[in-house]
Formats: C-alpha cells, structure tokens, sequence
C-alpha cells in the first residue's frame, strides 16, 4: 500500500519523479471525458465528444498576451531602468534555442511571482515587483530560466488542451445528470455518482499535468544555468519572501502539498533539483 501511494504521488506529481506525466495525465483526462460521452450514447457520443474537443482545440484562439496583461494590470517592464533583466532574458532565450526574445512586463502586487503566456513565436513573461526588486541577480535570473523554460515546451499550449477537456467533461457530466432528473431513465446509482465525480477527477489530473509541468520548467532551469544549485538558491530565498509578505495569505511551500495546488511544495522541487544528474539535466533542450 506504501508502494502504491508512492506511486500514485509521483503519477499526480505531488512529489518528484524520474519522468514526465504530462502525456498519461492528458490520455486520464481524455479517458474520463470519453466514458462519460460512452455511459451516454455509446460508440456514436464518444466519436462525437472527440471531434468536438479537436473542434474547440482547433478554434479556440490563444488569449492574446497583450489581453491577459492589461487583465492583470501588468505594465511593460522598462528597458532602461532594467536592462540587466533583458540581458538576462535574452542570453537566456538565445540559449534555449528560441529565437526571439520574450516581452517582459511588471506585475503589480506583493509576493514573488512569475507568469509566462504567449504562443511559440510570441512569449510574454511578467514578473511581479518583488521578484524584480527583492532577488538577487542570479536568482532572478534562474526565475526568467524557469519561465523560458515553459515557453520552450509551449505550456500554454498544454494548459490550454487541459482546460478544453476539463470544460467538455464538465459540459457532458452535467448534461448526463440533468437527463437522469428529468427524463424517465431510472441509471443505476453507481452511474449516477460516476457522472457527478466526473468534473472533479479531471480537475485533478488537470491540477497533476499544472505540476509536472513545473517540475519539468525547474529541470529546463537547471539546463540553462549549467546545473540546479542557482535554482534551488531561488526558491529557498522565494518561499522566505513570500512567507514574509503573504503571512495573511494562505500560502502553501514547504507544506504536505494538495490535489488541487498548482504548485508542488518548495521541499519536492527542490528533491527534484538535488535528485537531477548531469547526464539528465544537460538534455531538457533537445526537441525529440
């Protein structure tokens, strides 16, 4: 039983594994979302259900980064007060085989925090006041790593196919638990239980891919830095800041993490860093 809740800890990426789960993670949403549209119209629903979330894959438009930052009040950020942090980016972005240099925008509130939005040729990353101000040149700069990290491996793309499953999940389950109220189907219990549990199993393994992608955004940090020892650096310092400036908050770190917390707890990232081996870490920027 030890074993098994091992395991099904490093699956959900609660604590750190030696691979990715992004892809069984994507095929337990999928599955979910295909045995609801099954239990409702068979073979001819679950056919459907799938076309319909290509469709949607298909149609829905990035949020346009300029979009989501007027939403957060996010400004650019000021190239000639801080043109180490451009540098910095750039270099980066340059070493990650990107192409482009990613927009840099300041985010208002307290807090150490860090947003990385935009499609393959278009990255915006916003970086909050305190991350700006209150870290140190090498910690910031493992941050900037982090987020370049996300773009490299289009996260947002990622997060964006999580919601649209977890949305058509949600969409089927509700329909199916309407038809049983107000048809004259009389489901089995079991049925009816599984239509309601439904959106709640996929937000969790949506929350799971949230989680292995930034266990995977700390690996490509390393990779950009030449190892995880400036990562770690930062998110030590990181969680004593926000500990400090979010005391009001409920802020999660070094606690027993939870099914639906976006990040893993600072103490699992960092036994991911520790745990990276040079062999392992030098080859996160190699497309397969």
């Amino acid at each position: 039983m030890q074993q098994l809740s091992g395991f099904l800890q490093r699956f959900l990426a609660l604590s750190p594994g030696s691979i990715s789960h992004t892809i069984p993670l994507l095929a337990c949403m999928t599955g979910t979302l295909v045995g609801c549209a099954w239990l409702l119209g068979g073979v001819s629903m679950m056919i459907s259900a799938l076309l319909a979330v290509l469709l949607m894959l298909g149609l829905s438009p990035m949020i346009s980064p300029q979009f989501l930052m007027k939403l957060l009040r996010a400004r650019p950020l000021d190239a000639v007060r801080f043109p180490a942090v451009f540098e910095m980016a750039g270099l980066l972005a340059e070493r990650a085989g990107l192409g482009y240099r990613p927009h840099l925008f300041l985010l208002p509130g307290k807090g150490v925090n860090a947003i990385t939005t935009g499609t393959d040729q278009d990255t915006t990353i916003a970086l909050s006041s305190d991350a700006v101000h209150s870290l140190s040149p090498r910690q910031l700069r493992a941050v900037l790593a982090h987020e370049i990290a996300h773009a490299w491996h289009s996260d947002t793309r990622i997060l964006m196919m999580t919601d649209v499953l977890h949305r058509a999940t949600w969409t089927l389950a509700i329909f199916g638990l309407l038809m049983f109220m107000f048809s004259d189907a009389n489901p089995p219990i079991w049925m009816v239980l599984l239509f309601g549990a439904s959106p709640s199993i996929s937000f969790l393994f949506q929350r799971a891919v949230i989680r292995d992608r930034e266990f995977a955004a700390d690996h490509g940090a390393s990779d950009l830095l030449g190892g995880p020892e400036d990562m770690i650096d930062a998110l030590l310092h990181i969680d004593q800041i926000n500990r400090r400036t979010l005391r009001l908050l409920p802020y999660r770190s070094t606690q027993p993490p939870s099914l639906f917390d976006t990040h893993p707890s600072v103490s699992a990232r960092i036994a991911a860093l520790k745990a990276l081996k040079p062999h392992i870490w030098q080859g996160f920027f190699t497309r397969p």
